[in-house]
């Protein structure tokens, strides 16, 4: 699928030409795609683009420009003046090219020699946004307040590595899908998801929770040595002379005295034998013990990964949570096919969405606005349900998306013909 289908997305925004504004210039559409930024500007690119990829970008963002015009909230503003500015750059050696799209209060703007216009900055403006050849990352996904925070991050250094749980999908718009906070289009057509397997997730957790158990042990010696350090007899000496010379004014009498810091001795041993107890491990398994928790969870985890040959370490995850144990101990990862009810399907981002030579996918930011702003739209650019009623065009108290979260939005917008990058 090419990125110019997302084009057919931002008729959801009909919305923003009613924001007040009061004008001075008329509204009016940009004549042309805003290209090449001002020098000062620019994002940021790994190296220049060579004139062929120029031409092409430009190609690109003159296709979209055209498809935009074809949205009348973009074409025919009311009381905006509208305009989009593309850009190529590269970044991890592809070609990516962001194009944003602007609804600007009329005196907001400038128009440039060649007939396009520029937004001031700092003035009022609504944006939109996508980019090519850049992947969502698992925040822009992921929705842990409603399936269960399973998210792992594998490898710190790449967010793209992390495995996370099957986020909502709200609808399906213009041929791309909108998640939790971002509209995702691939060129192919298929889901910028894939399953996570579960013998990666399952390694992965048992890293973690060994290196937890490492950690517990090696702040448990150090303070087992800080505390054994304090019972010295040399310690207990420098200890006690510090008491006698701090209670000598509260004590004169030298006997009174002596009994005190023979009491203060006596209650430093009682405590030194009540802490010591403490780094002793617990005789009763408990799964919810600070001790006992994660070693119960890692055996559970190596004996589950241990039962996987290895075909079925290569099958898709689901994450569970087991109600024996803590909060924090109690993730579990099962193989999808047999996880049960309330095993919650375990996804990463596809492999090799990136075109080192073309752009290949798209991400438009953010579900609240997309399914906000048309909120005095028809009833076919609500993701197929009948906009609120009440001020505002939304009743007291609803969310925008609410007829989305009984069911998936249904699709409104038809996909585009594959017009070529």
């Amino acid at each position: 699928m090419t990125p110019l289908r997302l084009a057919l997305g931002l008729a959801l925004f009909p919305g923003l030409a009613t924001a007040q504004v009061t004008s001075v210039s008329p509204p009016r559409m940009s004549s042309i795609v805003t290209w090449d930024p001002d020098p000062d500007v620019r994002p940021s690119t790994q190296r220049q683009l060579t004139p062929a990829e120029l031409r092409a970008a430009r190609s690109r963002a003159e296709r979209v420009y055209d498809l935009l015009k074809a949205a009348p909230v973009f074409s025919q503003p009311a009381k905006h003046a509208t305009l989009a500015i593309a850009w190529p750059t590269v970044w991890d050696g592809a070609v990516r090219e962001r194009l944003i799209v602007y609804w600007s209060a009329p005196q907001d703007v400038k128009l440039r020699p060649d007939g396009s216009l520029w937004p001031k900055t700092g003035d009022a403006h609504l944006l939109a946004w996508f980019e090519t050849n850049n992947p969502p990352t698992p925040p822009n996904l992921e929705d842990p307040a409603t399936r269960g925070n399973f998210t792992r991050g594998l490898v710190a250094e790449d967010p793209l590595q992390g495995m996370f749980a099957e986020p909502r999908t709200f609808g399906q718009i213009g041929g791309g899908t909108l998640y939790n906070s971002m509209l995702v289009f691939t060129k192919d057509g298929r889901s910028v998801l894939e399953p996570a397997p579960v013998g990666v997730l399952l390694e992965g957790e048992i890293e973690r929770v060994k290196k937890l158990i490492a950690d517990m042990d090696r702040n448990a010696k150090s303070s087992l040595e800080q505390l054994e350090a304090s019972m010295t007899p040399q310690a207990k000496a420098e200890r006690r002379a510090k008491r006698a010379d701090r209670w000598k004014t509260q004590f004169r009498n030298p006997t009174t005295l002596a009994g005190e810091l023979d009491a203060a001795d006596k209650s430093d041993e009682s405590d030194y034998q009540r802490r010591k107890e403490q780094f002793a491990a617990p005789a009763l398994r408990d799964p919810k013990s600070v001790y006992w928790g994660p070693r119960l969870a890692l055996e559970a985890l190596e004996k589950r990964l241990a039962s996987l040959d290895a075909t079925g370490r290569e099958a898709g995850a689901c994450g569970r949570m087991d109600p024996a144990f803590a909060v924090h101990n109690g993730v579990r990862f099962e193989p999808a096919a047999s996880g049960g009810a309330g095993c919650v399907p375990m996804v990463r981002i596809r492999r090799g969405l990136v075109d080192l030579k073309r752009p290949a996918l798209v991400g438009v930011f953010d579900r609240e606005k997309i399914l906000e702003y048309p909120s005095r739209a028809p009833a076919t650019a609500w993701l197929g349900h009948p906009p609120p009623r009440g001020r505002g065009g939304r009743r007291r108290g609803s969310s925008p998306h609410r007829a989305c979260r009984r069911s998936p939005c249904p699709r409104v917008a038809p996909r585009t013909s594959r017009l070529g990058s």
